[in-house]
Order: structure tokens, then C-alpha cells, then sequence
């Protein structure tokens, strides 16, 4: 399932997302309603490319670690941090910076959220450091298993999609 991105713009992110330090971003114009479309930081964008004032009225932040501004664009995963250029494929999530096969696809929707590279949870809190199932009193709400550290492109009959998790790919967003 490879993404249908642009790959003669001259933006080697996914087609959501611009790049800033390196790194690939939401875009501050989708982030902003159109309002502040420069992006100046992380967490900063801006109505024109060069503010006087980026503290000003010209200028609006949101920070935040993998949240506000300093988040992805949203097709690799709901709020991830930003990443090196290149995308995944249609059927993986982005989580650390390797593509890996979606848990709501392997775990048909019951532990839709990664948090480690074989553990999927129902949630995203604290509980997802205790197994699902385990007579333990904590009621964790996890599952770890070596069939999820995988990518999207495993037993799909083609070669050019990958098995093993792996960083972004820069071949599906840019020639």
C-alpha cells in the first residue's frame, strides 16, 4: 500500500507535511487555518517569512514535545513527533522514527495504539505498562507480541514493500 504523494514538488515529506531543520512537520498553514503559514520554529509559525517580532502579533507558538506545533503531519499518525524526511506506507504508523505495520490493523481495532515496537495498547496512558490479562490486580491494558514488530508490507506478495520496520522512506515522496 504505497501512499500517492507528489514526487516531482521538491518536498521530500508526505504531501501534509513541510520541512523545517530537517525534520518533517505538520504544515503551520493546516495547523493555523491559513492564518500564521511560515513556519519559524518547532513550535512557531508566522504570518511572512521574516517577523520582526516572532514574539509579536506577527507570530503564534504552541509548544509542546510531540504536541502544538512540533507534531507530524497527521497521515503518519495522530500527534508524532516530527521526522527525517520520507514517508510510510498507507498501512503503517510512524512511532520513534520507524514505520511500522498500524496495531489497529493487527490487533483489528482492540489495542489500536503503539507504544513500543511489539506493544500495542487499548490507551495511551500509564496502564499500557501492564499486560492485558495479567492476574496482577493493575489492570494493564497491553499486548506485547513479536507479530507486531512488523511493517506493512509483510506477506502483501510484493517485493517492493517492506517487512521489517524501517525509517521513512524518501522513494515515496520525492524521485
Amino acid at each position: 500500500e504505497v501512499p500517492k504523494e507528489s514526487l516531482s514538488d521538491g518536498n521530500f515529506c508526505a504531501d501534509d507535511e513541510e520541512m523545517h531543520g530537517g525534520l518533517c512537520y505538520d504544515t503551520c498553514s493546516k495547523l493555523t487555518s491559513g492564518m500564521y503559514p511560515h513556519r519559524q520554529s518547532a513550535w512557531t509559525c508566522c504570518k511572512s517569512d521574516s517577523c520582526a517580532n516572532a514574539f509579536g502579533s506577527c507570530c503564534r507558538h504552541n509548544f509542546g514535545w510531540c504536541s502544538g506545533y512540533d507534531i507530524a503531519g497527521m497521515r503518519e499518525g495522530n500527534k508524532v513527533c516530527p521526522h527525517k524526511p520520507g514517508a510510510c506506507l498507507n498501512n503503517e504508523e510512524l512511532f520513534l522514527n520507524v514505520c511500522y505495520k498500524k496495531c489497529s490493523l493487527l490487533t483489528n481495532g482492540n489495542y489500536p495504539y503503539r507504544v513500543a515496537s511489539a506493544t500495542c495498547c487499548k490507551r495511551t496512558d500509564l496502564t499500557c505498562l501492564v499486560e492485558d490479562g495479567v492476574a496482577d490486580g493493575l489492570s494493564g491494558q497491553s499486548l506485547t507480541s513479536d507479530m507486531f514488530d512488523v511493517a506493512g508490507g509483510c506477506r502483501d506478495g510484493s517485493a517492493g514493500t517492506p517487512c521489517k520496520p524501517h525509517m521513512p522512506k524518501q522513494a515515496l515522496t520525492e524521485k
